[in-house]
């Protein structure tokens, strides 16, 4: 059992306090400042991880919406083997991202072989790529390039 001190051997007052009581509210309203100064040096670290995950949570919007686009601009090639078309539906299908950042090549050309003469039956491949602003470019990171290929065999018949 623990031994309870008697009054007589606590600790003397300062000569401010009148009672115990006092003394525990100095002391609460002190540690007021040392719960400000902890969030304040957590703060950065906090929001440096929240920028984080939106980061990439919007590389992964960029990597499906990218994917969706270039398997249907193959699509397109496929029923039509034309360039336009396909540059065309690669630009509307890639609702959520800024189509002036994307790039697209087309593999083979419309006027090389196999797609010249008789198409039917050639891979079509469409590549396109897409730079994601970082936010936080300014502490040194690089640029996001997500990029997507779809490949599809030409079905039209001249």
């Amino acid at each position: 059992m623990r031994r309870v001190p008697h009054r007589r051997h606590r600790r003397p007052l300062p000569p401010h306090a009148t009672s115990r009581a006092a003394v525990a509210a100095d002391q609460r309203v002190n540690d007021r400042g040392q719960a400000i100064v902890e969030f304040a040096l957590v703060l950065p670290t906090l929001l440096v991880v929240a920028l984080a995950m939106v980061l990439v949570a919007e590389l992964g919007v960029a990597r499906l919406a990218l994917q969706h686009a270039t398997a249907e601009a193959a699509r397109a090639g496929a029923l039509t083997n034309d360039d336009e078309q396909i540059r065309g539906t690669l630009a509307a299908t890639v609702a959520p991202l800024a189509p002036e950042r994307v790039t697209s090549a087309i593999a083979p050309p419309q006027d090389e072989p196999p797609r010249n003469r008789d198409p039917r039956g050639s891979m079509l491949t469409v590549n396109a790529s897409y730079t994601l602003p970082v936010p936080l470019g300014f502490v040194g990171l690089p640029r996001l390039v997500v990029t997507a290929s779809a490949s599809r065999r030409i079905e039209w018949m001249p």
